[in-house]
């Protein structure tokens, strides 16, 4: 296995072992409040992870050939798993949205698997297409456009604006690296805009994240209360945080805690020091992912690489940006370290592919293969 994989391996795992130990005491209280166990949500992560492992210890010895080939049948089935949730009794409801689907005992988010499949989707079409959009052939962006299209629409009548957001930034983003031409971004600029304001502007709670994030003193028992007890995590946390489960913001009062703010509860219990050594594995993380994505020759493997080290990090990013209250909240979950079985899942589908194309990078560079020729 080349070095950066199994960096980036290492990495991955130490998050995961970060994200269970602050699992379980992010949310011990609530759940033996609530489930009768401290241990409920602990046990169900360590389930998680080791489901995520069995699947990922398969999908590092793929051939990333296989997912090119079949990229467009995977973008359909992530339309229609997206249009399963509106679909009794396959679709759960849950808080006023609609972002599950159930089979069996398990409930799974599609919007996760979407995530992925846009970024093959895109990876394989404009790879094709880098001539034409070279030369300015607009047309050529119609077909992913509606595709891309199709699945925002679908993910924000759940809703899920914070999905919908991330979705739009990676495909904005592998365009971009694809080479298009700046004025179709200036274009495409003004009717995105328009959108996410029209959106905004007809939803009360949307329009109350923003002016908690303007302003969260203002309603700090309301729509600020969330943010401002993540400051409040953060300033109790100091230098060297307050001691392993010794936090007193997930005691009912940080809402979220042991999912998409739990590193505001990384940030009390261990402090600066803790939230840094955060930060730093997930810029190691970005480093050698980018040496990965250095090592691709083939345009479709490159912009497919570069979309999955920005599935992570870009997550990553937003979530904690959102807890620092840089930008207004968006629910994404903190990559790896946030308590959710489908997210920890995808995510870990996500760098197992990765590791899939740095193997298969490898193995065409190698002198055995060089020879063989």
């Amino acid at each position: 296995m080349p070095s950066e994989s199994r960096k980036i391996i290492l990495i991955m795992y130490s998050l995961i072992a970060i994200g269970i130990v602050m699992t379980y005491s992010a949310s011990a209280v609530y759940a033996d409040q609530y489930f009768g166990s401290a241990t409920y949500f602990f046990r169900r992560q360590l389930f998680y992870v080791l489901v995520g492992t069995v699947i990922f210890s398969f999908l590092i010895h793929l051939n990333p050939d296989k997912l090119k080939q079949y990229a467009k049948q995977l973008m359909v089935l992530a339309i229609l798993m997206l249009a399963l949730v509106y679909i009794p009794p396959f679709g759960q409801s849950a808080g006023g949205a609609r972002r599950w689907i159930h089979l069996v005992a398990f409930n799974f988010q599609p919007v996760e698997y979407a995530k992925l499949a846009v970024c093959l989707y895109l990876a394989d079409y404009l790879s094709r297409k880098l001539k034409p959009m070279a030369e300015g052939k607009i047309m050529v962006l119609v077909p992913p456009l509606f595709v891309i299209g199709t699945i925002l629409v679908l993910v924000i009548a759940q809703p899920d604006l914070g999905s919908c957001v991330f979705i739009l930034m990676v495909s904005g983003l592998l365009f971009f690296l694809a080479g298009i031409k700046l004025r179709f971004v200036a274009i495409a600029t003004i009717p995105v805009m328009a959108g996410f304001i029209f959106l905004v502007i007809s939803a009360p709670y949307r329009l109350n994240r923003i002016a908690a994030f303007l302003d969260p003193w203002k309603d700090p028992s309301g729509s600020g209360f969330q943010i401002i007890q993540s400051f409040l995590a953060f300033a109790l946390g100091g230098i060297n945080g307050v001691g392993l489960g010794q936090s007193t913001q997930k005691l009912f009062y940080l809402p979220q805690g042991y999912t998409d703010f739990i590193f505001s509860i990384i940030g009390e219990e261990l402090g600066l020091i803790g939230a840094m050594t955060v930060l730093i594995l997930y810029g190691v993380f970005l480093l050698f992912g980018i040496k990965i994505v250095n090592k691709c020759r083939e345009p479709f493997y490159r912009l497919f690489a570069h979309a999955l080290v920005l599935m992570i990090v870009l997550q990553a990013l937003l979530n904690l940006l959102v807890a620092t209250g840089m930008i207004p909240t968006k629910g994404l979950p903190l990559p790896f370290i946030s308590y959710g079985g489908t997210s920890l899942i995808f995510n870990m589908i996500t760098v197992a592919i990765l590791i899939a194309i740095d193997r298969k990078n490898s193995s065409r560079s190698s002198p055995m293969s060089h020879s063989s020729l």
